[in-house]
């Protein structure tokens, strides 16, 4: 998962790069299994972020994601803010990858130890309740076991949808922090604007 911070203006830029250079090359690596952009428009930030098969395939290809990183930066003018790595512990879709859906990305620093504690909160307290709300395409849930930092993102068809799905969602994020030993809980919402993955639809 990268980070890149641009001017506002140079974000089509970044998305066509990304499009055209980033996502071919990542296709044709051996061990991916799909890559994804969001953006913010309004502030520049974008997140890339490239699947791996395994362990080992993510990290033969760390030259790509470097040679990758470097360039994107260059083609929208920005640099790269921070890049994470993942193990993917959660993935339930409801519907298939689509470009023009919107995104809640909450991130939590929590305690290494609490983390299989937080995957089982998700798993049996919020997924249920994030189903039932009008517009829910998904949610996938990302561990670091190092550092404890933990991803949560639901995807939406829409930023109404999004929005409205606020007031479920608000009061079990306090608790996931709380079992995750984290005081709080960073939350971004990012437009999709691509995304190819090739994971089953429930993992």
């Amino acid at each position: 998962m990268t980070r890149l911070q641009s001017s506002p203006d140079s974000i089509d830029k970044g998305i066509s790069f990304f499009k055209e250079n980033v996502a071919p090359k990542a296709r044709s690596t051996p061990g991916n299994a799909g890559a994804i952009l969001l953006v913010d428009r309004k502030s520049g930030t974008a997140i890339g972020i490239t699947l791996w098969e395994t362990t080992e395939a993510l990290n033969a290809s760390e030259q790509f994601g470097i040679s990758s990183r470097t360039q994107s930066a260059t083609a929208a003018g920005g640099s790269v803010i921070d890049v994470y790595r993942y193990e993917q512990v959660m993935a339930d879709r409801a519907q298939p990858p689509k470009v023009g859906t919107f995104v809640r990305l909450n991130t939590v620093h929590g305690s290494p130890d609490k983390l299989d504690n937080v995957v089982k909160f998700m798993q049996k307290q919020v997924l249920p309740a994030l189903k039932a709300q009008k517009g829910y395409r998904a949610l996938v849930m990302n561990i670091n076991r190092t550092t404890g930092r933990s991803t949560v993102s639901t995807i939406w068809d829409t930023m109404a949808d999004l929005e409205a799905s606020e007031s479920a969602v608000s009061g079990l994020r306090r608790d996931a922090a709380d079992a995750a030993g984290a005081k709080d809980v960073k939350v971004e919402i990012f437009e999709s604007v691509f995304s190819e993955i090739k994971q089953p639809a429930s993992v």
